[in-house]
């Protein structure tokens, strides 16, 4: 039989769906506008909360498309939703492009390049963290750039905005096993050994 799912939705949010009939994960969307600057990870609410019937999880995961065209990742994928969990469903999302290093930038979007000459300008990284962060930074460290657009964001920053869709939801049946403490589990069933690649190269 399949179970019910309730759940409530904050104002604007948007219900998970799916995308097509056979899809297993249900798009979760951003309830609000979001940025996420290079380096930083930033929790995004998607607006809704949710009754996970006992004996299940929901699992959040990255959405493949938006990991392959972006440097945007879920960084604790895949999170679990527990069946005791009433708050707001969030996700982590953190953006791996690199603040100091524009050329890994430019050469996975070769479009930016016009953009980085007459849209950003160049900061030196100690005013950065000065003007940007409140951090002085100690004295001795390499210097480095920063190139800034005219609102004063990094090359590479990420803007979500509401209604976006983030990542993907997949319920799951969970089972709870009877622990018993053994002397040796490698006596019991079969133990292959190794671990880590131990069957075969990467």
């Amino acid at each position: 039989m399949i179970p019910e799912l309730y759940y409530t939705l904050e104002p604007g949010a948007t219900a998970p769906k799916r995308a097509s009939q056979e899809a297993a994960g249900y798009d979760l969307f951003a309830h609000h506008d979001a940025v996420i600057e290079p380096g930083r990870t930033v929790l995004v609410s998607a607006g809704i909360r949710l009754a996970i019937p006992a004996g299940y999880e929901a699992q959040v995961r990255p959405r493949s498309g938006l990991s392959l065209r972006t440097p945007l990742r879920i960084a604790n994928s895949p999170g679990t939703i527990d069946a005791d969990y009433r708050g707001l469903v969030s996700i982590i999302c953190e953006n791996t492009a690199s603040l100091l290093d524009p050329y890994k930038i430019l050469e996975d979007k070769p479009e930016l390049v016009d953009t980085l000459i007459h849209d950003f300008h160049p900061v030196d990284i100690a005013h950065y963290y000065r003007d940007k962060l409140g951090i002085a930074l100690p004295f001795g460290l390499p210097a480095a750039t920063v190139y800034l657009d005219s609102d004063g964001y990094p090359l590479g920053t990420i803007f979500i905005k509401a209604g976006e869709r983030i990542a993907q939801m997949v319920i799951a049946k969970v089972v709870f096993p009877d622990f018993v403490e053994a002397d040796d589990v490698s006596l019991i069933g079969e133990d292959r050994g190794g671990g880590f690649g131990s069957t075969g190269k990467l």
